[in-house]
Protein backbone atom coordinates (compact mmCIF):
# COMPACT_ATOMS: atom_id res chain seq x y z
CA UNK A 1 0.00 0.00 0.00
CA UNK A 2 1.64 3.31 1.03
CA UNK A 3 5.07 1.79 1.45
CA UNK A 4 5.10 0.43 -2.08
CA UNK A 5 3.45 3.18 -4.09
CA UNK A 6 6.81 4.65 -5.17
CA UNK A 7 8.57 1.34 -5.90
CA UNK A 8 10.27 1.36 -9.37
CA UNK A 9 10.13 -1.58 -11.80
CA UNK A 10 13.54 -2.33 -13.34
CA UNK A 11 13.70 -4.36 -16.59
CA UNK A 12 15.38 -7.71 -16.11
CA UNK A 13 17.19 -7.54 -19.41
CA UNK A 14 19.22 -4.49 -18.29
CA UNK A 15 19.87 -5.51 -14.64
CA UNK A 16 22.49 -8.00 -13.59
CA UNK A 17 21.32 -11.14 -11.82
CA UNK A 18 23.15 -10.31 -8.61
CA UNK A 19 21.46 -6.89 -8.29
CA UNK A 20 18.04 -8.43 -8.82
CA UNK A 21 18.66 -10.93 -6.08
CA UNK A 22 19.83 -8.21 -3.71
CA UNK A 23 16.76 -6.07 -4.30
CA UNK A 24 14.51 -9.06 -3.79
CA UNK A 25 16.17 -9.84 -0.49
CA UNK A 26 15.89 -6.23 0.60
CA UNK A 27 12.21 -6.14 -0.28
CA UNK A 28 11.64 -9.35 1.64
CA UNK A 29 13.36 -7.93 4.71
CA UNK A 30 11.33 -4.74 4.54
CA UNK A 31 8.14 -6.75 4.08
CA UNK A 32 8.95 -8.84 7.13
CA UNK A 33 9.67 -5.70 9.13
CA UNK A 34 6.39 -4.17 7.99
CA UNK A 35 4.56 -7.36 8.96
CA UNK A 36 6.21 -7.30 12.36
CA UNK A 37 5.24 -3.66 12.82
CA UNK A 38 1.71 -4.44 11.70
CA UNK A 39 1.53 -7.36 14.13
CA UNK A 40 2.94 -5.15 16.86
CA UNK A 41 0.39 -2.44 16.06
CA UNK A 42 -2.35 -5.08 15.95
CA UNK A 43 -1.25 -6.41 19.36
CA UNK A 44 -1.06 -2.90 20.77
CA UNK A 45 -4.43 -2.08 19.24
CA UNK A 46 -5.92 -5.24 20.72
CA UNK A 47 -4.45 -4.38 24.10
CA UNK A 48 -5.86 -0.86 23.83
CA UNK A 49 -9.23 -2.29 22.79
CA UNK A 50 -9.12 -4.72 25.71
CA UNK A 51 -8.22 -1.87 28.07
CA UNK A 52 -10.98 0.28 26.60
CA UNK A 53 -13.43 -2.59 27.08
CA UNK A 54 -12.31 -2.97 30.68
CA UNK A 55 -12.60 0.78 31.22
CA UNK A 56 -15.99 0.73 29.54
CA UNK A 57 -17.12 -2.12 31.79
CA UNK A 58 -15.79 -0.25 34.82
CA UNK A 59 -17.47 2.96 33.70
CA UNK A 60 -20.73 1.10 33.09
CA UNK A 61 -20.44 -0.52 36.51
CA UNK A 62 -19.66 2.88 38.03
CA UNK A 63 -22.55 4.41 36.13
CA UNK A 64 -24.93 1.72 37.35
CA UNK A 65 -23.60 2.08 40.89
CA UNK A 66 -23.92 5.85 40.65
CA UNK A 67 -27.49 5.53 39.40
CA UNK A 68 -28.26 3.12 42.23
CA UNK A 69 -26.54 5.44 44.68
CA UNK A 70 -28.51 8.38 43.31
CA UNK A 71 -31.74 6.42 43.75
CA UNK A 72 -30.75 5.51 47.30
CA UNK A 73 -29.90 9.14 48.01
CA UNK A 74 -33.30 10.15 46.60
CA UNK A 75 -34.90 7.57 48.89
CA UNK A 76 -32.88 8.87 51.83
CA UNK A 77 -33.88 12.44 50.98
CA UNK A 78 -37.53 11.39 50.81
CA UNK A 79 -37.21 9.64 54.18
CA UNK A 80 -35.52 12.73 55.61
CA UNK A 81 -38.32 14.95 54.30
CA UNK A 82 -40.92 12.62 55.82
CA UNK A 83 -38.89 12.62 59.02
CA UNK A 84 -38.81 16.41 58.86
CA UNK A 85 -42.59 16.52 58.51
CA UNK A 86 -42.97 14.10 61.42
CA UNK A 87 -40.60 16.19 63.52
CA UNK A 88 -42.63 19.31 62.78
CA UNK A 89 -45.81 17.48 63.77
CA UNK A 90 -44.08 16.21 66.90
CA UNK A 91 -42.90 19.73 67.74
CA UNK A 92 -46.46 21.00 67.21
CA UNK A 93 -47.87 18.29 69.48
CA UNK A 94 -45.20 18.89 72.14
CA UNK A 95 -45.97 22.60 72.03
CA UNK A 96 -49.67 21.84 72.55
CA UNK A 97 -48.76 19.56 75.46
CA UNK A 98 -46.63 22.36 76.88
CA UNK A 99 -49.60 24.74 76.69
CA UNK A 100 -51.82 22.17 78.41
CA UNK A 101 -49.18 21.65 81.09
CA UNK A 102 -48.97 25.40 81.66
CA UNK A 103 -52.77 25.54 81.96
CA UNK A 104 -52.72 22.61 84.38
CA UNK A 105 -49.97 24.28 86.39
CA UNK A 106 -52.04 27.45 86.59
CA UNK A 107 -55.08 25.47 87.74
CA UNK A 108 -52.90 23.68 90.28
CA UNK A 109 -51.69 27.03 91.63
CA UNK A 110 -55.27 28.26 91.85
CA UNK A 111 -56.24 25.04 93.65
CA UNK A 112 -53.42 25.48 96.16
CA UNK A 113 -54.43 29.13 96.70
CA UNK A 114 -58.08 28.12 97.23
CA UNK A 115 -57.05 25.40 99.68
CA UNK A 116 -54.87 27.85 101.58
CA UNK A 117 -57.77 30.31 101.80
CA UNK A 118 -60.13 27.55 102.92
CA UNK A 119 -57.55 26.37 105.44
CA UNK A 120 -57.26 29.92 106.78
CA UNK A 121 -61.06 30.18 107.01
CA UNK A 122 -61.22 26.87 108.86
CA UNK A 123 -58.53 28.08 111.25
CA UNK A 124 -60.58 31.21 111.92
CA UNK A 125 -63.69 29.08 112.38
CA UNK A 126 -61.83 26.74 114.71
CA UNK A 127 -60.62 29.73 116.73
CA UNK A 128 -64.20 30.98 116.91
CA UNK A 129 -65.37 27.53 118.03
CA UNK A 130 -62.63 27.48 120.66
CA UNK A 131 -63.67 30.91 121.94
CA UNK A 132 -67.34 29.91 121.87
CA UNK A 133 -66.58 26.67 123.68
CA UNK A 134 -64.65 28.59 126.32
CA UNK A 135 -67.52 31.06 126.63
CA UNK A 136 -70.01 28.22 126.97
CA UNK A 137 -67.90 26.62 129.67
CA UNK A 138 -67.77 29.92 131.53
CA UNK A 139 -71.52 30.27 131.10
CA UNK A 140 -72.06 26.78 132.50
CA UNK A 141 -69.85 27.71 135.44
CA UNK A 142 -71.86 30.87 136.03
CA UNK A 143 -75.09 28.89 135.78
CA UNK A 144 -73.73 26.62 138.47
CA UNK A 145 -73.09 29.72 140.59
CA UNK A 146 -76.63 30.95 139.91
CA UNK A 147 -77.98 27.54 140.89
CA UNK A 148 -76.05 27.81 144.13
CA UNK A 149 -77.57 31.23 144.74
CA UNK A 150 -81.06 30.01 143.91
CA UNK A 151 -80.54 27.10 146.26
CA UNK A 152 -79.60 29.57 148.97
CA UNK A 153 -82.67 31.66 148.16
CA UNK A 154 -84.82 28.54 148.26
CA UNK A 155 -83.37 27.65 151.65
CA UNK A 156 -83.93 31.20 152.88
CA UNK A 157 -87.50 31.08 151.60
CA UNK A 158 -88.04 27.78 153.40
CA UNK A 159 -86.62 29.13 156.61
CA UNK A 160 -88.68 32.31 156.19
CA UNK A 161 -91.78 30.20 155.68
CA UNK A 162 -90.94 28.23 158.80
CA UNK A 163 -90.34 31.41 160.78
CA UNK A 164 -93.61 32.91 159.55
CA UNK A 165 -95.40 29.73 160.58
CA UNK A 166 -93.85 29.94 164.05
CA UNK A 167 -94.73 33.65 164.21
CA UNK A 168 -98.35 32.86 163.31
CA UNK A 169 -98.47 30.26 166.06
CA UNK A 170 -97.07 32.71 168.59
CA UNK A 171 -99.50 35.42 167.36
CA UNK A 172 -102.40 33.02 167.84
CA UNK A 173 -101.26 32.37 171.39
CA UNK A 174 -101.05 36.12 172.02
CA UNK A 175 -104.73 36.53 171.18
CA UNK A 176 -105.94 39.96 170.29
CA UNK A 177 -102.51 41.45 170.86
CA UNK A 178 -101.00 39.22 168.22
CA UNK A 179 -103.59 39.64 165.44
CA UNK A 180 -101.60 42.33 163.61
CA UNK A 181 -98.47 40.28 163.88
CA UNK A 182 -100.39 37.26 162.59
CA UNK A 183 -101.39 39.20 159.47
CA UNK A 184 -97.77 40.19 158.87
CA UNK A 185 -96.66 36.62 159.44
CA UNK A 186 -99.20 35.45 156.84
CA UNK A 187 -97.97 37.94 154.29
CA UNK A 188 -94.38 36.92 154.99
CA UNK A 189 -95.38 33.30 154.53
CA UNK A 190 -97.06 34.08 151.21
CA UNK A 191 -93.96 36.00 150.13
CA UNK A 192 -91.77 33.09 151.14
CA UNK A 193 -93.98 30.66 149.20
CA UNK A 194 -93.94 32.93 146.16
CA UNK A 195 -90.17 33.28 146.43
CA UNK A 196 -89.79 29.53 146.67
CA UNK A 197 -92.01 29.01 143.62
CA UNK A 198 -90.10 31.70 141.72
CA UNK A 199 -86.81 30.07 142.67
CA UNK A 200 -88.13 26.71 141.51
CA UNK A 201 -89.22 28.24 138.20
CA UNK A 202 -85.85 29.97 137.82
CA UNK A 203 -84.05 26.74 138.67
CA UNK A 204 -86.10 24.87 136.09
CA UNK A 205 -85.37 27.50 133.46
CA UNK A 206 -81.70 27.51 134.38
CA UNK A 207 -81.59 23.72 134.06
CA UNK A 208 -83.13 23.97 130.60
CA UNK A 209 -80.66 26.71 129.68
CA UNK A 210 -77.83 24.59 131.05
CA UNK A 211 -79.07 21.63 129.03
CA UNK A 212 -79.24 23.74 125.87
CA UNK A 213 -75.80 25.15 126.57
CA UNK A 214 -74.37 21.67 127.09
CA UNK A 215 -76.00 20.52 123.84
CA UNK A 216 -74.54 23.55 122.09
CA UNK A 217 -71.16 22.80 123.66
CA UNK A 218 -71.34 19.20 122.45
CA UNK A 219 -72.33 20.42 118.99
CA UNK A 220 -69.40 22.85 118.98
CA UNK A 221 -67.08 20.05 120.05
CA UNK A 222 -68.36 17.90 117.21
CA UNK A 223 -67.97 20.87 114.88
CA UNK A 224 -64.44 21.38 116.13
CA UNK A 225 -63.67 17.70 115.49
CA UNK A 226 -65.18 18.00 112.01
CA UNK A 227 -63.02 21.06 111.39
CA UNK A 228 -59.96 19.10 112.50
CA UNK A 229 -60.87 16.34 110.06
CA UNK A 230 -61.44 18.92 107.31
CA UNK A 231 -58.08 20.48 108.08
CA UNK A 232 -56.38 17.09 107.84
CA UNK A 233 -58.17 16.45 104.55
CA UNK A 234 -57.19 19.88 103.29
CA UNK A 235 -53.60 19.26 104.32
CA UNK A 236 -53.59 15.97 102.40
CA UNK A 237 -55.26 17.66 99.42
CA UNK A 238 -52.74 20.49 99.54
CA UNK A 239 -49.91 17.96 99.69
CA UNK A 240 -51.44 16.20 96.68
CA UNK A 241 -51.64 19.50 94.80
CA UNK A 242 -48.04 20.20 95.73
CA UNK A 243 -47.02 16.78 94.38
CA UNK A 244 -49.03 17.47 91.21
CA UNK A 245 -47.35 20.85 90.87
CA UNK A 246 -43.93 19.28 91.42
CA UNK A 247 -44.71 16.67 88.75
CA UNK A 248 -45.95 19.42 86.43
CA UNK A 249 -42.75 21.38 87.02
CA UNK A 250 -40.70 18.27 86.21
CA UNK A 251 -42.83 17.62 83.12
CA UNK A 252 -42.41 21.27 82.08
CA UNK A 253 -38.64 20.99 82.36
CA UNK A 254 -38.67 17.73 80.38
CA UNK A 255 -40.91 19.29 77.72
CA UNK A 256 -38.66 22.35 77.48
CA UNK A 257 -35.64 20.06 77.08
CA UNK A 258 -37.55 18.09 74.47
CA UNK A 259 -38.40 21.27 72.56
CA UNK A 260 -34.76 22.39 72.68
CA UNK A 261 -33.63 18.96 71.45
CA UNK A 262 -36.24 19.05 68.70
CA UNK A 263 -35.00 22.49 67.65
CA UNK A 264 -31.41 21.22 67.55
CA UNK A 265 -32.47 18.07 65.71
CA UNK A 266 -34.45 20.17 63.24
CA UNK A 267 -31.42 22.35 62.55
CA UNK A 268 -29.19 19.28 62.16
CA UNK A 269 -31.85 17.66 59.99
CA UNK A 270 -31.79 20.66 57.67
CA UNK A 271 -28.00 20.40 57.47
CA UNK A 272 -28.22 16.67 56.73
CA UNK A 273 -30.96 17.21 54.16
CA UNK A 274 -28.86 19.91 52.48
CA UNK A 275 -25.85 17.58 52.47
CA UNK A 276 -27.95 14.72 51.04
CA UNK A 277 -29.36 16.94 48.32
CA UNK A 278 -25.83 18.15 47.52
CA UNK A 279 -24.61 14.54 47.44
CA UNK A 280 -27.52 13.69 45.16
CA UNK A 281 -26.56 16.55 42.84
CA UNK A 282 -22.93 15.39 42.82
CA UNK A 283 -24.07 11.80 42.21
CA UNK A 284 -26.15 12.93 39.25
CA UNK A 285 -23.12 14.84 37.91
CA UNK A 286 -21.02 11.69 38.33
CA UNK A 287 -23.69 9.69 36.52
CA UNK A 288 -23.70 12.15 33.63
CA UNK A 289 -19.89 12.15 33.56
CA UNK A 290 -19.81 8.34 33.61
CA UNK A 291 -22.29 8.23 30.73
CA UNK A 292 -20.16 10.75 28.83
CA UNK A 293 -17.01 8.68 29.48
CA UNK A 294 -18.86 5.53 28.39
CA UNK A 295 -19.91 7.25 25.16
CA UNK A 296 -16.31 8.35 24.58
CA UNK A 297 -15.10 4.79 25.23
CA UNK A 298 -17.65 3.47 22.73
CA UNK A 299 -16.34 5.96 20.19
CA UNK A 300 -12.75 4.92 20.92
CA UNK A 301 -13.76 1.28 20.55
CA UNK A 302 -15.21 2.06 17.13
CA UNK A 303 -12.01 3.88 16.18
CA UNK A 304 -9.89 0.93 17.35
CA UNK A 305 -12.08 -1.48 15.38
CA UNK A 306 -11.69 0.72 12.30
CA UNK A 307 -7.93 0.90 12.93
CA UNK A 308 -7.73 -2.90 13.25
CA UNK A 309 -9.68 -3.25 10.02
CA UNK A 310 -7.19 -0.94 8.29
CA UNK A 311 -4.29 -2.95 9.73
CA UNK A 312 -5.85 -6.18 8.47
CA UNK A 313 -6.24 -4.70 4.99
CA UNK A 314 -2.65 -3.46 5.07
CA UNK A 315 -1.43 -6.87 6.23
CA UNK A 316 -3.23 -8.58 3.34
CA UNK A 317 -1.70 -6.20 0.80
CA UNK A 318 1.75 -6.63 2.29
CA UNK A 319 1.30 -10.41 2.17
CA UNK A 320 0.48 -10.16 -1.52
Amino acid sequence: MGLFTNKKTIPTSNVPVENTTTESNTTSVITDQVKQEINSLRSTSNNIASSINEVTDSVNTLSNATVSQSQEIDTAATILRDFSDNMEKLAYNVTNVQIKVYDTDELSNKGITSIEKLDSSLNDLQSAFTVSSSTVNELVSKLESVNTITDSISQIAGQTNLLSLNAAIEAARAGEAGKGFSVVAGEVRKLADNSKQAVQSITKILEEIKKDILNASAAMNRGNEAINIQQETLTETKDSFQCIKSSIDDATNEINDCIENLAMASAQKEEVLTAVEKANSISQEHTALAEEIAATMDLQTSNIEEFNSTLNSLAKKVAE
